[in-house]
């Protein structure tokens, strides 16, 4: 990691990052204050992600407490909130110099003896020790394959519902079982759909509520408090559990109760939408999938069917990695088939020097810039030599403030033997005093 090796060849870099989102923007902080030279290309021409491209009416699932970090301002939890929030890391630290924007990236290649990535893009090519992939795993909206006959009915992706006034007075039938479901159930009622179905083939865990998503308890200050003073997973998933249980009983949800026991390594918390949850003994709620569209029609697998006007996808993201033309990631979609293929998280099992970052987060209960804070210090520790990843994978989630107690165990440049627990309980009860307090990593 040289000075000299950059200033003889321009386009060599310590570390190049794919993607200007807050994942890779964060990384690039933390990487640029250790020294390393960095680039980060992205084929968007702004900062920001999937948040330069959603819709206005998206928001947070997190208070902007538990968002926010290291004290970069957030001044709300919209859209462009959040989009102003990532700007604001860029302005902060001034990271304009290391961002190339309008780089889309065509192929990667690893070169062995020189242990160099040659990344090539549509306007020229670049080299670096280091790779990381900071692209996301919610950056290919996913509508499921169905029969389709002469179809008459609007079809929109969550992702891509601009307009949700053009909801009024239609018949409307939202499918998926997660947050990007309720949304849009959420909507549907606001903006006044006369007739609104509900297609899924399971609701997960979701916190019920008459409040707004971000004020639902709990919320990640309690999560961390819990899992502070708790040694195990399973105390943690019994007191949340518990809790959600008692909360379906009280606004009286337990025809539609998940059956599968909560588990944080596999659910996320997810807040209830309050319109959706005071209107739901309207909303007609079918337990199966579509088999088919034919003209206005929508035909279940259950045999049942009915007329609509629009078709609501709340079907989240597939993550695509053909970019990289790297064979060994070339049909991965979910995180499930990625993971197999991650150590700790981050690293690559094929590839020494590449890292993944932030691609854990999806249906995982955390803040965005917490997870990736930690992880890019790690991540940096490993480039510096100062601590080994290692390649074993984790076959589940790891939760909130469990990532501390995880990168802990091997990261001790960052994390010193024993004072980091002591500085992390001492957090957690200054942050739950303090809740209004961003957090520090």
């Amino acid at each position: 990691m040289s000075e000299k090796s950059t200033s003889e060849n321009p386009n060599l870099f310590d570390v190049i990052v794919v993607g200007a989102g807050i994942c890779g923007i964060i990384f690039l902080k933390y990487a640029i204050d250790k020294g390393l030279n960095c680039l980060v290309l992205d084929k968007q021409d702004a900062v920001g992600g999937l948040w330069n491209r959603i819709p206005d009416w998206q928001d947070l699932q997190n208070r902007q407490a538990d968002y926010a970090i290291n004290d970069v301002p957030l001044d709300g939890v919209m859209r462009s909130d959040v989009v102003e929030y990532i700007r604001s890391w860029v302005q902060k630290s001034d990271l304009t110099p290391f961002i190339r924007l309008n780089q889309e990236v065509t192929s990667t290649s690893w070169t062995k003896d020189r242990e160099e990535w040659e990344v090539r893009t549509n306007q020229g090519l670049f080299r670096a020790n280091y790779l990381i992939v900071a692209s996301g795993v919610q950056n290919t909206p996913w509508i499921p394959e169905i029969e389709r006959s002469h179809p008459e009915i609007v079809e929109t992706h969550s992702s891509q519902l601009y307009r949700p006034e053009d909801l009024a007075d239609q018949k409307v039938t939202v499918v998926g079982g997660g947050a990007s479901a309720w949304d849009l159930l959420d909507l549907a009622v606001e903006n006044g759909a006369k007739d609104i179905q509900w297609v899924y083939r399971n609701i997960r865990w979701f916190i019920p509520t008459h409040r707004t998503k971000q004020t639902v308890w709990p919320n990640l200050r309690e999560l961390s408090l819990v899992q502070t003073f708790s040694r195990s997973i399973t105390t943690v998933n019994g007191i949340f559990g518990w809790r959600l249980k008692k909360l379906f009983d009280h606004f009286e949800l337990a025809d539609i109760e998940p059956t599968e026991p909560m588990d944080l390594h596999k659910h996320q918390l997810i807040p209830g939408r309050s319109q959706a949850i005071h209107n739901l003994n309207s909303i007609s709620r079918h337990q199966t999938t579509i088999r088919h569209i034919q003209g206005r029609e929508i035909i279940l697998k259950n045999g049942e069917r009915f007329e609509t006007d629009r078709v609501l996808w709340g079907t989240g993201y597939r993550m695509n990695l053909e970019y990289l033309g790297l064979p060994e990631y070339n049909d991965i979609r979910t995180l499930d088939e990625l993971r197999p293929k991650l150590g700790s998280l981050v690293r690559s099992r094929e590839y020494p020097h590449l890292f993944f970052i932030g691609m854990s987060l999806i249906d995982s209960t955390s803040s965005t810039p917490f997870f990736a804070a930690i992880e890019a210090k790690s991540i940096t520790a490993h480039i510096l030599g100062q601590c080994e990843i290692p390649d074993t994978n984790v076959p589940h989630h790891i939760v909130h403030w469990d990532l501390f107690k995880y990168f802990a165990g091997f990261d001790h440049a960052n994390y010193p033997r024993f004072w980091w627990k002591l500085k992390y309980f001492l957090l957690v009860l200054w942050y739950e005093i303090f809740q209004e307090k961003s957090v520090k990593v």
